[in-house]
């Protein structure tokens, strides 16, 4: 015996914490689905709230469950199955749960079992599943994690279930009893650079022998920290059916029922590494423009959804002339452009002052007409002055608040004109100064949405090299490469005849050391003397043991003394899966001392 069914997996734009409105929407697609012939219908992780809300779940527990309720109800005269992502509510307790609906009842229900940093803020995943069923009324026969009806059983995982040692999906074909399987799993996984392709592999892997759903979270959601892209896949047997972001995906597959039992596969992932390179988080050559194209692409739909959300068409920036604010402006040109909205609401301002250098300046100028924009110059100095005389300042000692009077001034300079004009101010600070706390506090620190925050130095470098290379614009090339052979600096201090003679990595070290650090700490948590011996081992032919270690020990000093900074750090999308966001990053307490983490140097 075999039947057609028609499997389809999408979303839909969520509105944040709108529980009815997206109960509305997800009616429409039940109600769309049935008239096409859809027999499954996968939604995302949490599509009745939105799954960004961060703590904003605890309040929208009651509108859930009526809202569920309501789609129960609704069911009855729609013949699809299709799932609906909710908080659920039970012994003072919230749960990430997906509901499969279908002809008025609840086929199976799910609770999510591996949960994030930021997910255990919120939700819990103790919830035995013998009590998960009385966590309603009326809910006492439903099954829990399948459903199984003449052979074929659909089961449900969540989001990064999948990601356990052994993903949830292969623990359940281990123990069901059905011939035939087909495996929805709502997620809502942020969009990082190249992690469609792993992510890809791993709902080929996930496929074998069965049919595979993978369903993300997409538009709508809040892009403070993060972007969802709207990731749809259906996979089987191993081999990709359909694969679009922001687009339904359809599977027609015929289900054989009362065959023999497939085999199973099991596989164990580990975060085990081979070879320490020097530079672990670039991608491989042959991927560089895919890693690049998706920088631009995060950063823009972070963007672009934030001004559409704030209905907002204006942008302000400093530009500098340097590495971050070049590569802010890029990411704003390409998002501009991709929603073809006039260049001229990107409005760009250089504000030099006493440590400003011939060369960067003209490369700010340089680099606007190359781009078609203005650039606008509003001298600094005399204000500054001023500033420092009416605080008592001499003006003359080159200290810290000589330093930070300037770049607070180009700061309020930048909100003042956003105010004046509706707009917002862009970020441009890396993730390697923000990790090191070299940013001014309430004055390049602060922006409204921060492109750069999740990268760093060293790979904006690479980014702008790899335009640089690639595009066909002779200006954009020429003024690219100009910025890359400029020595870093913050410009603060005066300079010496119209040149730079303040370099940042005198000061914190050099930035692919650094970057190295940021890498090691954020991606396997390894302890100062494991990063010590690592980065020996991936930097011998060019530090020695010492010069390393005292920027091991800078490292950690500069990390816990500037968490201040961090913990008022503004939204940004996290591109590379590396952050420090006070919500949803690496964070630490601001008093904590730096010598937890280096105590074990001493000897060394």
């Amino acid at each position: 015996m075999k039947k057609n069914l028609k499997i389809r997996s999408t979303n839909f734009e969520v509105s944040i914490g709108n529980v009815n409105k997206n109960k509305e929407e997800i009616k429409k697609l039940v109600k769309k689905a049935d008239e096409e012939g859809v027999d499954i219908l996968s939604l995302p992780e949490l599509s009745l709230t939105g799954a960004s809300l961060y703590d904003g779940y605890k309040d929208l527990t009651n509108q859930c469950e009526q809202a569920l309720y309501d789609l129960i109800e609704f069911s009855k005269e729609h013949m699809v199955f299709f799932t609906v992502g909710f908080p659920l509510s039970y012994n003072n307790k919230i749960y990430n749960a997906i509901a499969l609906i279908i002809n008025g009842s609840i086929a199976t229900l799910t609770t999510k079992k591996n949960l994030g940093v930021l997910e255990k803020n919120v939700f819990a995943n103790d919830m035995p599943e013998d009590e998960c069923i009385n966590a309603m009324d009326g809910w006492q026969d439903i099954n829990m994690n399948w459903y199984t009806v003449n052979g074929l059983s659909i089961a449900i995982t969540i989001g990064e279930d999948e990601l356990m040692t052994i993903p949830r999906s292969l623990a359940y074909k281990a123990i069901t009893e059905a011939q035939q399987e087909i495996i929805l799993n709502p997620s809502a996984q942020a969009k990082l650079v190249l992690n469609e392709d792993e992510i890809i592999n791993r709902v080929k892997f996930l496929s074998k022998d069965i049919t595979y759903v993978y369903t993300s979270a997409g538009r709508g959601e809040s892009t403070t920290d993060f972007v969802y892209n709207g990731l749809n896949i259906i996979a089987n047997n191993g081999e990709i059916i359909s694969c679009a972001t922001n687009i339904s995906s359809d599977y027609i597959g015929k289900y054989y029922l009362n065959s023999d039992t497939d085999s199973l596969f099991y596989k164990e992932f580990t975060n085990k590494r081979y070879k320490i390179e020097k530079f672990p988080y670039l991608p491989d050559y042959e991927d560089r423009d895919r890693y690049v194209q998706d920088v631009l692409d995060i950063g823009a739909i972070g963007l672009l959804t934030r001004m559409d959300h704030i209905g907002v068409k204006d942008v302000f920036l400093g530009v500098s002339g340097g590495l971050d604010s070049t590569m802010a402006l890029l990411i704003l040109v390409h998002a501009y452009r991709k929603k073809d909205l006039d260049l001229s609401s990107i409005h760009c301002y250089t504000m030099p002052a006493f440590g400003t250098s011939h060369k960067t300046k003209s490369n700010a100028f340089k680099l606007c007409k190359a781009l078609g924009l203005t650039l606008n110059e509003i001298d600094i100095s005399e204000s500054v002055k001023i500033h420092l005389r009416d605080i008592g300042h001499d003006g003359i000692t080159q200290d810290t608040a000589y330093e930070n009077a300037q770049a607070r001034e180009r700061t309020q300079i930048l909100f003042d004109l956003a105010n004046m004009h509706n707009g917002i101010v862009i970020g441009t600070g890396d993730l390697s100064e923000n990790m090191q706390g070299f940013a001014t506090f309430n004055g390049d620190q602060m922006s409204n949405y921060s492109l750069n925050a999740s990268l760093t130095k060293t790979e904006i470098r690479y980014i702008v090299a790899a335009i640089a290379e690639s595009t066909e614009n002779t200006e954009l090339k020429l003024v690219l490469n100009e910025i890359l052979d400029t020595p870093i600096s913050p410009e603060l201090i005066s300079q010496d005849n119209g040149e730079i003679s303040q370099k940042t990595e005198d000061i914190i070290g050099p930035y692919e050391l650094i970057d190295f650090f940021i890498y090691e700490h954020l991606t396997y948590h390894l302890s100062a003397e494991e990063i010590l011996e690592d980065a020996v081992s991936a930097f011998s032919d060019k530090y020695d043991r010492q010069t390393i270690r005292k920027w091991v020990i800078s490292y950690f000093k500069r990390f816990t003394f500037s968490q201040f900074k961090r913990s008022t750090s503004v939204d940004g999308p996290n591109m590379t899966g590396r952050s420090f966001s006070p919500r949803a990053g690496f964070k630490i307490a601001s008093d904590m001392s730096f010598l937890s983490y280096i105590e074990g140097l001493d000897e060394q």
